[in-house]
């Protein structure tokens, strides 16, 4: 044994001889250190021993195989990366789909909602009487000479017709006396009602239908919004379309109607369902005024039910009410709502915007419909430097003349294929800078569903018993329409917080299952964890890195030691 003492001149007596007890062997040590190889692997045998992690015993003790570590070691790898899989597959579940779409618990009664605003458009868009656009068609196609004043109302017609027939030739703007002409031969009011009721009470057909322009040409809509409480100051609008006059502040398309709303609010609403309380209309049409060739072959009406807040868009999804028929339609709503609670999850993620996080440069409120028409018209703008008679515009914007009939076109379906190719891809699209094509649906959004029956009507034969002279009415035809709603109560729909498919609470649930499942990891095993790399191993230290024998006397001081 050799001993070394530095400084004993500092040392009392008593530790002197306590020294001195050590060197001569009075005093028996209990363990000797066992150097930083041995005492490492004796600690990761302890950790390993003492982890509640399944196979990590079997890999630290130290009488087992190398064979038999290696194979628990294997199994520990592949437990691990089925366990980092599972978690990978949960996690994209959790971000993609966060939010369940459930019924609410009770139903709500038709009252509560605006009875659907009604859009009808005369299948005749040119009355033969005023301007025969068949006999215009066959000079133009016969190669006849037409003077100026011709060739601009055949051109200016084509607007309104079918997507064939649009002339290269033709101007590709023109002016407010293009959409004056075209308003002045479509059938007017008065060419189309014949009755109206709405509620069992007889109505002036005038006060409850106000003309809109549409793609479809002059149309007729009933408990629409008017256009100052639907578009906003700079769209530009000649003459009185969309324009009623009616307040709507009892009801907006986020909350609904007020409590203190009267019954008989705008837009208007249903008091229950059925017949009684829908709406009743009788619309006609002159044989003589209908035209052949521009619309097809099919002469009636193309009805169209949308919410009031919602621009129509006829030419996509519509009723057909033929002539000489009786159509009875029966309006299912379908309502979606979205709890407050999500609204701290991002648009793109609940799939849906509140009325503040989408912007509408030309409509006030914002619906997936009214956001599709305005990123149309941007685009339409963007790319045949003109829009549509019937598009949202500022007084400045040049309207496309039928030498941009193909353009327009072809903008609408490049659009359509924008958005295909941007929804295969999962990614927004920007056009421009200011048209921007990101139309979610709106997280409050009302739809109405129809079923529609229809019979032979025999407005002769009604005529004759009711002693009505039908000699009044030469080459009239008569349309009957009959809108309702088909029960007293709906289930709407909900997106809620509440009904999450995956919360973080399920999220870290099940992604501890799996740990659990395959490694037998829980919270406890991170305390353990960081219990054995941080105060354990600091306690280690301190025990076998400053002390030589395991239970030894503190240290005289620091330049005094035994050393073996």
């Amino acid at each position: 044994m050799k001993r070394a003492i530095s400084q004993e001149d500092k040392l009392t007596d008593v530790e002197l001889a306590k020294v001195k007890d050590i060197e001569n062997g009075a005093i028996e040590t209990k363990q000797k250190y066992p150097g930083f190889r041995k005492n490492m692997l004796d600690y990761i045998q302890q950790c390993t021993e003492y982890t509640s992690i399944h196979g990590f015993k079997y890999m630290g003790e130290q009488d087992r195989s190398i064979f038999e570590k290696l194979w628990w070691l294997i199994l520990f790898c592949i437990s691990l990366c089925i366990c980092i899989n599972l978690i990978i597959k949960t996690w994209e579940k959790w971000d993609t789909s966060p939010v369940l779409v459930s019924f609410v618990r009770s139903p709500t009664a038709v009252w509560q909602i605006p009875f659907p605003a009604v859009t009808i458009c005369p299948q005749t868009k040119t009355k033969q009487t005023v301007y025969n656009f068949t006999d215009a068609f066959d000079k133009y196609r016969m190669q006849h000479n037409l003077t100026d004043l011709e060739w601009k109302h055949f051109s200016d017609s084509a607007l309104i017709c079918d997507n064939h027939f649009y002339y290269n030739n033709g101007s590709l703007t023109t002016g407010l006396d293009t959409i004056d002409f075209l308003m002045s031969v479509a059938p007017q009011f008065d060419d189309v009602f014949h009755s109206c009721r709405w509620t069992l009470q007889n109505k002036s057909c005038s006060s409850l239908f106000y003309p809109i322009l549409t793609e479809d040409g002059l149309c007729f809509t009933f408990n629409m919004l008017d256009r100052s409480q639907f578009l906003r100051n700079k769209v530009y609008l000649d003459r009185k379309y969309m324009h009623h006059g009616k307040d709507t502040e009892d009801w907006t398309l986020q909350e609904g109607y007020k409590r203190d709303a009267k019954k008989d609010t705008f837009p208007r609403r249903a008091m229950s369902a059925g017949s009684s309380a829908g709406l009743f209309l009788e619309l006609k049409a002159y044989g003589p005024d209908l035209d052949y060739l521009c619309r097809g072959t099919v002469q009636g009406f193309k009805v169209f039910l949308h919410q009031p807040a919602e621009v129509p868009r006829v030419s996509r999804q519509y009723l057909r009410a033929p002539l000489n028929q009786e159509m009875v339609v029966s309006i299912k709503p379908d309502m979606m709502t979205t709890s407050g609670g999500l609204k701290d999850y991002n648009p793109h993620r609940r799939q849906c915007f509140f009325p503040n996080e989408r912007y509408l440069s030309f409509f006030q409120i914002y619906t997936q419909q009214n956001c599709q028409v305005e990123c149309l018209t941007n685009f339409t703008l963007k790319m045949c430097k003109c829009v549509a008679y019937h598009m949202p515009h500022e007084e400045s914007t040049p309207i496309c003349g039928s030498g941009s009939i193909k353009c327009m076109f072809d903008a609408q379906t490049k659009l359509l294929e924008k958005e295909v190719e941007s929804g295969l891809s999962s990614s927004t699209f920007d056009i421009s800078d200011d048209a921007d094509c990101d139309c979610l649906p709106a997280c409050t959004s009302l739809t109405y569903n129809a079923e529609s029956t229809q019979a032979e009507y025999n407005w002769k034969k009604t005529f004759e018993a009711t002693r009505h002279n039908e000699s009044e009415f030469p080459g009239m035809h008569f349309t009957r329409l009959n809108l309702f709603f088909k029960r007293q109560q709906f289930i709407n729909s909900e997106r809620n917080k509440l009904y999450e498919l995956f919360s973080q609470t399920n999220f870290f649930a099940n992604c501890g299952g799996i740990l659990g499942l395959f490694t037998g990891f829980s919270f406890l095993s991170i305390v353990e964890i960081v219990h054995f790399l941080s105060s354990r191993l600091m306690c280690n230290v301190k025990m076998y890195g400053r002390h030589y024998w395991s239970g030894s006397p503190k240290l005289l001081n620091n330049d005094a030691y035994v050393h073996e």
